[in-house]
């Protein structure tokens, strides 16, 4: 049995790394939006993701997007040390690649610049958190 403890910090690699994905501004609300057309929240969803895609105002947004994505991996390597006794070295690499990581989120001055960083997040930190993951599943097995 999988416990909620157990695969947290593999969900919060995976939820920061839709913060990184490229299209997130394009696809801000998309769902709302385009398919349950909610006629309280699309228009000022709406709203939102064209500030959003403006060049005049998305460093509105940018910085409490750079906040959740540098919270998330802050707690994303306080989380990955119950895998030290798998493999230390893995751990403390996604720990100084997190904080590598954090210096250029909060260097970024654009979602573009965020956006090129995501492939860096998944090597350097989702796939080697997945990998302690799945050897902790096993040795449970």
């Amino acid at each position: 049995m999988i416990t909620m403890q157990e695969i947290e910090p593999l969900a919060l690699c995976m939820a920061t790394q839709n913060l990184f994905d490229k299209r997130f501004t394009s696809n801000f609300g998309d769902n709302i939006i385009l398919r349950s057309r909610d006629p309280e929240l699309e228009p000022r969803l709406l709203r939102i993701k064209r500030e959003i895609n403006s060049m005049m105002t998305e460093k509105l947004y940018l910085e409490g997007h750079k906040m959740n994505i540098i919270n998330n991996i802050d707690r994303i390597m306080s989380l990955v040390s119950r895998y030290a006794s798998i493999d230390l070295r893995v751990v403390e690499g996604i720990v100084n690649n997190g904080k590598e990581l954090i210096k250029k989120v909060m260097a970024a001055d654009s979602f573009d610049e965020i956006g090129a960083m995501e492939a860096v997040f998944k090597s350097q930190m989702l796939l080697p958190v997945y990998e302690l993951y799945v050897k902790q599943s096993k040795k449970f097995r």
